[in-house]
This record gives structure tokens, C-alpha cells and sequence, in this order.
């Protein structure tokens, strides 16, 4: 049976995946598990209230990594502190966008997956997808999921909430940042998106932050590789 009115369902849709193909899909697992669609503040889909899952085609994949989006997605999921994951979609036949090195696409996959501790699956389409959505709601009704220890890690001697800790996290592991000038950070900005979205010379106004750190700063979050 399929849910459209964003209630109690297995799986969450995000409304601008109406056009992805994916829910024509899921339509032949409807005697399986509910679906709805709403807007989501993150991600592409939810499966209950504890795991997250970005879609890209291997061509929007490109896309991001050449105007720095995809960084920001990935810490937007990582800093929910839920179970995340990216399914990359289609083949290189798929891929119409400019040409972009191995050592690129690699480094960004590095980045997303061993910094930002978020998985990726490749699917070859849709419907391999729409599979790879079933399995997981039904393997998430049956295991008990492990916390994503790379986020929840903890961060001694420092008095601040949890929701605080894991934006902490995720800036100390910048090259050159670190706890002290991650708090820094924040306290200037305030949030993580703030200080993506901030420019080289906003960045340097914060203490410890010098012209060539918020140059690199930069160049992580917005330059193409």
C-alpha cells in the first residue's frame, strides 16, 4: 500500500524525487512496506526516524563535486548524527558533464566516506535502487543499527551539548582547525552552514585564522579539484 500523506510510513520521500523514476519502482514492492512523500530537510529519503539516504546519479555526483555541493550535503547528513548513506547511480555512459580526474572522484569519496563517515553504494538504475531502498527498510525492522561512532564521538573536558559536540566533530577534522579554533568557529558563525557559506575574509575574523588557513578553508568547501 502506498502512503502519500507523510504519516506513519517505512519510508519518507523527499517530493522532488517525484521525477527520479524511483517511485514508479517501488510501486512493485507496494505489498511490502508504506511509503509517503514530503519535503525533507535533508536527503533524499528516511527510513524512520534513524537512517538517511542520499541519491545521486553519477552525473549530478560530477555536478556536486565541481561546485563543492556535495561537501555540503555530507555534512549537513553527517551532523543529524543519524545512519547515513549515498547510493550513486548509473554508469559512465551515464556521465555528460566536463571531464574530472580519478584522483577527483576519488579524493571526494574519500572525503564523504572515511572523514565524513558516510557509506556509499553504487547502483546501476532505478530499479536496482528502488531494490536497494527495500532491503534496507527491511533489514532496519529486523537488526538493531550501531551508532554512527565517527559523529557521536565524544570530546573530553569540554562543557557543551551533544547536538554541539557532533558540529564539533565534524570541523576539527579539517586540516589545520582542530578543537579550539572549531569552537571558534562556531561561536562566530554558529552554524555549520554559516561557515561554509562564509568567505575567506569572514573567516580570517575569527581568532587563530590566518589568510592561508581561510584560503584552504575555502578552496575544501567551494574550489572544484
Amino acid at each position: 500500500m502506498r502512503r502519500v500523506d507523510g504519516g506513519n510510513v517505512d519510508l519518507r520521500i523527499d517530493f522532488r524525487e517525484q521525477r527520479s523514476g524511483i517511485i514508479e519502482e517501488l510501486e512493485h514492492f507496494a505489498n511490502d512496506f508504506t511509503f509517503g512523500l514530503e519535503q525533507l530537510e535533508t536527503g533524499d529519503y528516511w527510513i524512520g526516524d534513524h537512517i538517511i539516504i542520499e541519491r545521486k546519479t553519477l552525473n549530478d555526483f560530477m555536478v556536486s563535486i565541481k561546485t563543492g555541493r556535495i561537501f555540503q550535503q555530507g555534512y549537513r547528513m553527517a551532523q543529524t548524527g543519524k545512519n547515513t548513506l549515498i547510493i550513486l547511480e548509473g554508469d559512465k555512459s551515464d556521465v555528460v558533464t566536463g571531464e574530472m580526474s580519478r584522483q577527483a572522484v576519488q579524493g571526494a569519496l574519500i572525503h564523504l566516506s572515511v572523514f565524513l563517515g558516510i557509506p556509499i553504494i553504487r547502483s546501476m538504475n532505478t530499479s536496482e535502487t528502488a531494490s536497494l531502498l527495500v532491503h534496507i527498510c527491511s533489514q532496519s525492522q529486523r537488526l538493531e543499527l550501531p551508532r554512527p561512532k565517527s559523529i557521536l564521538q565524544g570530546l573530553p573536558g569540554i562543557r557543551i551539548t551533544k547536538k554541539q559536540r557532533q558540529k564539533l566533530f565534524l570541523l576539527r577534522n579539517l586540516p589545520g582547525i582542530g578543537t579550539k579554533k572549531g569552537l571558534a568557529l562556531l561561536r562566530s558563525f554558529g552554524s555549520i552552514e554559516n561557515i561554509l557559506n562564509a568567505l575567506p575574509h569572514d573567516l580570517r575574523k575569527v581568532a587563530g585564522i590566518g589568510n592561508r588557513l581561510s584560503n584552504r578553508l575555502f578552496t575544501i568547501f567551494h574550489e572544484p579539484f
